[in-house]
């Protein structure tokens, strides 16, 4: 842990500095200098999965689909940053920590994430998914032909809406894995959050082998949306406009036709990391979709498969929760 903080020490006072000023070349140069300066090679030795938890924590709690990109956070789209932090990224990549960011869901590791205050029952509600699908498709199909007679046609325009990807608010089950010390990684990785707060954690299984989709980078999410292609430029055109800057139709999956085939959707962390928040073409190209809503390990269910334990963990942020280093969670 030595070395990350070492890291973020030594260029995240460049990246905000440039951050603040994009199109300053004395700033940038002065990044691009910290960048080339780093040795992330230890990092290829990393053994501990909690050793990136923190840093893919910041990813996640930046992720935002109603605005444009923050100065620091449009930086990673200059070519030369990019370069400059390939090493990074593949001594990351090459680390024993992160071999399972590529793998799929783990079905002896489901666990329902709750939030209490926030959530539409206490528990995870694992019957009439089929229903609850239903009425979210009946929702998202009003809404958009609300959005195409009462917003203007500019993508541009101060208008703001729904920016899921996902079948938020249909109150289905959604499951991560845990990870020592953390009873479920959705305790940190959570778009959208906010912050950290007590949690119940349900473990969960599957009564029968379950259909599972995997996402394990732009290509797996884009033949979903091909393959269950429901329109959204209506009411998403103005937000995913701020965040990508295209202008065009946008596609999101129709999840009530995806259960009729798969009863899960499962993202690993490496498919979200390559697919979150970027304009990605469908089909021919005229349309296009964004993977908004959705956080690292996450399975969405879409059928009636899982059981669930009776009882609940409960786990509380630590001291140290939410700040630089690995989050410190306690089980009560």
């Amino acid at each position: 842990m030595a070395v990350a903080h070492r890291l973020h020490e030594a260029v995240w006072p460049a990246w905000l500095e440039a951050g603040r000023r994009p199109s300053d070349k004395t700033r940038r140069e002065g990044l691009l200098r910290a960048l080339a300066a780093v040795d992330a090679e230890p990092v290829r030795a990393w053994t501990d999965p909690g050793m990136l938890v923190d840093p893919v924590d910041e990813t996640v709690s930046h992720a935002m689909y109603w605005q444009p990109p923050q100065g620091e956070e449009a930086l990673t789209a200059d070519p030369a940053v990019t370069d400059v932090l390939r090493p990074v990224a593949a001594a990351v990549a090459a680390a024993p920590a992160t071999a399972w960011w590529t793998s799929g869901v783990d079905l002896n590791l489901l666990r329902y994430t709750s939030w209490p205050g926030q959530e539409a029952a206490p528990g995870p509600l694992v019957t009439g998914a089929r229903e609850r699908l239903n009425r979210w498709r009946d929702e998202t199909l009003a809404d958009e032909r609300d959005a195409a007679r009462n917003r203007p046609a500019d993508p541009a325009a101060p208008f703001s809406g729904r920016w899921w990807s996902t079948p938020a608010m249909a109150a289905l089950v959604t499951t991560t894995r845990p990870l020592r010390g953390l009873g479920s990684v959705e305790l940190v990785w959570d778009e959208d959050s906010l912050g950290p707060r007590d949690a119940s954690v349900w473990t969960l299984a599957p009564a029968q082998p379950p259909r599972v989709w995997e996402i394990d980078g732009p290509e797996a999410w884009v033949r979903l949306v091909g393959r269950y292609p429901l329109d959204v430029t209506s009411s998403r055109r103005h937000d995913w406009y701020r965040t990508t800057g295209r202008a065009g139709a946008w596609r999101i999956p129709d999840w009530a036709a995806v259960a009729a085939d798969w009863d899960a959707v499962h993202l690993s962390v490496g498919g979200y990391l390559t697919a979150a928040t970027r304009p990605l073409a469908v089909g021919d190209g005229k349309a296009a979709t964004v993977l908004a809503g959705w956080n690292p390990d996450q399975t969405w269910w879409l059928t009636d498969v899982l059981t669930a334990h009776p009882a609940p963990e409960t786990w509380r942020p630590g001291q140290d929760a939410g700040g630089p280093g690995q989050p410190a969670w306690l089980r009560s």
